[in-house]
């Protein structure tokens, strides 16, 4: 008999669905009540509600609300009752949803976790941010033309970072939450999805990493500290994004293509961008001392799996949206093989119920099937309040075969 006590060796092989969970707004509970849905996430053999704690604004298709079609999220604000004195340090403070003012609905789903046999993660976002943003441009990144981004609130500015210490703390002991699960907890892309968001240049998603690379006085001060010369490295990157400008539809000879490519033409880019993985990675580990102090939290992230932050958090994602099952195995092996052969964390694969795929219960299994024999001992389907019905209603089969 195996032993149940041994660390699950990362090497792409079969695990257990230890985490089956499904992303989920507070919105949902508003319009089912918690019992009503808790108890449908038990009975479709789920054992996880991940639910947004913070979220930023969207504009939604909700194909199965009983009341409504298409929703507007209200930007940027969470969807719990925060203990405000923890951010008294910090002039960012969290926005309660006006969904949310009158009863705290992710307080209503962690009192009945036990009752359904759910465990609660906190999805939840941080720099992407667009209230605080333009409330506080002073706080958001700066790339290296001087121009801000008003989603971008930047981590490596002390005030921000001190907001995201307080709101990882603040969920983590006033909430029965199993696991921080953290997005954006980093610096955002130029490309955010605003209204009539417009580029007649045709730049690449390298050239717009290069445009959203942050700049700003906490960056270049920080930066420099750890030996990047930040001027010319600016006077470089600009160089780089003003031939794509002048030259589209075309490029200059020797435009790079990639950031690898980048950087051994520059490298300052390489050396910043070293700068940045140290900074994040000392970042979490302060989440961890500072912020889950005196808990039992569990630090996920929902970027894939790196190397140099396998001690530092107890999860890492990868995601297999529109993929067919084929391409979900490989998907998770390449991740499952990133970490350390014992590492013992939490690895999810991320399913979308929707856009198609999957076309068939028959096809959700298989996918399934492929997340755990590529190595993932979790999987999180996104979610619910947009999947068609019908796909909702293939997982109580599918998930019978995967429940421990």
């Amino acid at each position: 008999m195996e032993n149940q006590n041994r660390a699950p060796q990362r090497s792409g092989t079969r695990q257990n669905l230890k985490s089956r969970g499904m992303f989920m707004h507070a919105w949902d509970i508003a319009e089912a009540g918690a019992d009503s849905l808790m108890d449908w996430l038990s009975r479709a053999g789920l054992n996880t509600m991940c639910l947004a704690a913070t979220y930023h604004d969207g504009w939604f298709v909700h194909p199965h609300h009983s009341r409504h079609r298409a929703f507007m999220a209200e930007g940027d604000v969470c969807y719990f009752q925060p203990q405000f004195s923890l951010y008294k340090e910090t002039r960012l403070r969290p926005q309660v949803a006006k969904l949310c003012q009158k009863k705290d609905w992710f307080a209503e789903a962690g009192k009945k976790l036990e009752q359904y046999n759910l465990q609660l993660f906190s999805w939840t976002v941080g720099t992407h941010n667009s209230r605080l943003g333009l409330k506080f441009p002073e706080l958001t990144q700066e790339n290296v033309f001087g121009d801000r981004l008003p989603h971008a609130l930047c981590p490596a500015n002390d005030e921000v970072r001190t907001y995201l210490f307080a709101l990882c703390r603040d969920l983590a002991v006033n909430h029965p939450i199993s696991a921080l699960q953290l997005e954006s907890f980093g610096w955002m892309g130029f490309k955010h999805g605003h209204h009539h968001e417009r580029d007649l240049t045709g730049l690449s998603d390298f050239e717009c990493e290069l445009l959203s690379l942050c700049v700003c006085r906490a960056c270049q001060q920080k930066a420099e500290a750890a030996g990047v010369d930040v001027e010319k490295l600016k006077a470089r990157v600009k160089a780089i994004l003003d031939g794509a400008f002048r030259e589209a539809p075309q490029r200059p000879r020797g435009h790079p293509v990639s950031m690898k490519q980048a950087e051994a033409l520059l490298p300052e880019l390489k050396r910043l961008n070293a700068w940045r993985a140290g900074f994040l990675n000392a970042m979490l580990s302060e989440i961890r001392t500072r912020s889950l102090a005196g808990t039992t939290c569990r630090l996920l992230l929902q970027t894939g799996p790196d190397p140099a932050a396998a001690e530092l958090v107890d999860g890492f994602a990868c995601a297999s949206y529109q993929q067919t099952p084929a391409r979900t195995l490989t998907i998770c092996r390449k991740a499952s093989r990133q970490l350390p052969r014992n590492w013992s964390g939490l690895l999810q694969c991320f399913v979308q119920l929707g856009m198609g795929v999957p076309a068939s219960e028959s096809q959700l299994r298989a996918i399934v099937r492929a997340v755990q024999n590529g190595g993932c001992n979790g999987i999180n389907f996104y979610n619910y309040s947009e999947s068609p019905p019908k796909m909702l209603n293939w997982l109580a089969a599918v998930m019978k075969e995967f429940t421990e």
